[in-house]
């Protein structure tokens, strides 16, 4: 166990993403790419989303405020 602890702290740097092909081909360039896309598409869904929730609670506050309560 501490041999793992060695030879990762040693310079040696591991990359984060491994593809099914080699580094450089254009299928691996590719593959990156599409993942990229992916990624900040999942990332604008989730600040999307937070929004959401917040324009919502902001409503809801607002409407105490105004003396309106919700039916539920």
């Amino acid at each position: 166990m501490s041999d793992n602890k060695a030879s990762s702290s040693s310079g040696q740097r591991q990359p984060g993403l491994q593809f099914s092909t080699a580094l450089g081909t254009p299928e691996t360039k590719r593959k990156m790419l599409l993942y990229r896309r992916l990624l900040s598409r999942e990332l604008s869904k989730e600040v999307k989303d937070a929004q959401t929730i917040l324009r919502a609670r902001n409503r809801r506050l607002q409407e105490q405020d105004m003396g309106r309560f919700p039916r539920s």
